[in-house]
């Protein structure tokens, strides 16, 4: 019998990653739980399921093939009648909550996009849906976000929907929520103050009007999550006006943030803020990414950590009717991967028909993209930490680069590849410079100099900018990488099992 993994021991203090988990995931969990082999027949679950389906609950800490104890929930799918949400999202809404964390998602991306209905003419007056949602992230999770509108309602295609016109009303309405949400609240969950913005200055604009709200921690979204320039002028306004107060603001949260080059710069800032601000802060992450790959037919095969990249490798999994039956090993790596067989991902044989009494091209049914989505969860995890892992080995090598060099340096090619074999050089760079910042006594002005500006502009993989304006530094864009998702990947990846449901 294959090990049960703790990924939650192997984490140390690294910055936490948050899977985002899909509701087809917990709702596949859950009706197994209420209905048993009516809804996933025995003969269906893999021979090497010794805990039957249920193992694949990651957030239990026994009779699993992992265990991890955090995770994201979102509004957005969820089932909002509390009467219902027990039954229906059991994994999330039954766990152990001493021994687990579920940060709520407000799910503001799924009102503006009118997944959620939100009667816009009369926003501040009808208070039902804010109360739907405060209701059920009071019921749901340790730490919630406030039902803040993202700037993204202010573009199209949004805009045409919400009817918001600019930036002003998405920060207008969202100081309104917080304000409700501050004095409705129940005290079952704290409420994390979200930052939005597209570009620096909407970002600085947004920050100086939130800034003093009574909320209990700080939620990155927008160009706030992947423009490190704004993450870190944030990060040290808070700790110079005293906004990260220990029992008070204890979390920062980034939304959506997928890229390994971000994870272990987290776990930097991370450990600044223990040693410096407020030791019993935390920093998380989250993305849908294994979620969304799996509706996109991915599979994750490996992970990468090089000199050159970090990354993970998403192929096209295997979808072939001749393996129906087959008890060939499944060859990619995970707790859940070593217990299956090709045949049952592959489950569909020729001829064969599906649950609509047809014969289908594909191999797989509904089953299928449940297991692989708990392999995926499972690869994510392990390359987060790898990554932070080998970037601790490459930093204590190299402690002492210093970002005035950078420039001179990445012009080096062989240079380059001689600071580690596993770690981007940019990363240690990147790391070592955190470091230099919170010891900063000019953190602003170091922030500003020319040769910082290099190093975080390609670190966001954008072109750098002489000017040195905070307006002006960087293109508010996101680096391409194997999964890097936006929030529609996620919601088309949520309707499309919804509709397969």
């Amino acid at each position: 019998m294959a090990q049960v993994k703790d990924l939650t021991a192997t984490n140390k203090d690294y910055s936490v990653f948050l899977p985002s988990i899909s509701t087809f995931y917990s709702r596949a969990l859950s009706k197994y739980r209420s209905d048993g082999n009516t809804f996933v027949a025995d003969d269906r679950v893999p021979n090497g399921f010794e805990f039957g389906v249920d193992g694949c609950d990651f957030l239990k800490k026994e009779n699993a093939y992992y265990s991890y104890k955090w995770g994201l929930y979102s509004a957005g799918h969820a089932q909002l009648n509390l009467n219902k949400a027990d039954v229906d999202d059991h994994m999330v809404q039954k766990r152990d909550r001493k021994n687990t964390f579920i940060l709520g998602d407000s799910g503001g991306f799924q009102i503006i996009k009118g997944v959620i209905k939100c009667d816009w003419g009369n926003f501040k007056t009808d208070d039902s849906l804010r109360q739907t949602i405060l209701n059920w992230l009071e019921h749901t999770a340790d730490y919630s976000m406030i039902l803040d509108i993202p700037t993204m309602a202010a573009s199209e295609p949004y805009k045409a929907k919400t009817g918001i016109q600019d930036f002003n009303q998405c920060l207008d309405y969202t100081l309104f929520n917080a304000d409700w949400f501050a004095r409705n609240r129940l005290g079952k969950t704290k409420y994390m103050n979200v930052l939005q913005g597209r570009t620096p200055e909407e970002a600085q604009t947004w920050f100086d009007a939130v800034k003093h709200l009574p909320l209990d921690g700080w939620a990155f979204g927008g160009a706030t999550k992947y423009n490190m320039l704004i993450t870190l002028r944030h990060i040290i306004q808070m700790r110079d006006q005293k906004l990260l107060e220990k029992g008070e603001r204890d979390l920062l949260h980034f939304l959506g943030t997928s890229k390994l080059d971000w994870a272990v710069a987290l776990t930097a800032i991370k450990r600044n803020l223990k040693q410096y601000v407020n030791e019993d802060v935390e920093v998380m992450f989250d993305c849908a990414s294994p979620f969304i790959a799996t509706a996109k037919g991915q599979l994750y095969t490996q992970h990468v950590h090089r000199h050159d990249r970090f990354g993970y490798v998403m192929d096209s999994a295997i979808d072939n009717k001749m393996f129906a039956g087959s008890d060939i090993p499944f060859p990619w790596g995970s707790p859940i991967g070593e217990r299956m067989a090709m045949g049952d991902v592959c489950h569909y044989a020729p001829g064969m028909l599906n649950k609509i009494g047809k014969e289908g091209k594909t191999s797989w049914d509904s089953f299928t993209y449940f297991l692989l989505m708990a392999h995926n969860v499972y690869q994510h995890i392990e390359s987060v930490q790898r990554a932070n892992t080998v970037t601790d080995a490459a930093v204590m090598l190299n402690s002492g680069t210093d970002v005035s060099e950078w420039a001179h340096f990445k012009a080096n090619k062989k240079a380059n590849l001689s600071l580690s074999p596993w770690v981007p050089s940019k990363i240690i760079y990147m790391v070592n410079f955190i470091d230099e910042l919170f010891k900063s006594e000019t953190p602003m002005s170091l922030l500003d100099s020319e040769p910082v500006q290099s190093l975080l502009s390609d670190f966001n993989g954008t072109k750098s900018v002489k000017s040195s304006s905070f307006a002006g530094l960087f293109d508010v864009v996101q680096n391409d990488n194997d999964c890097d998702y936006n929030e529609e990947d996620a919601e088309e990846a949520e309707e499309f099992f919804e509709n397969m449901e």
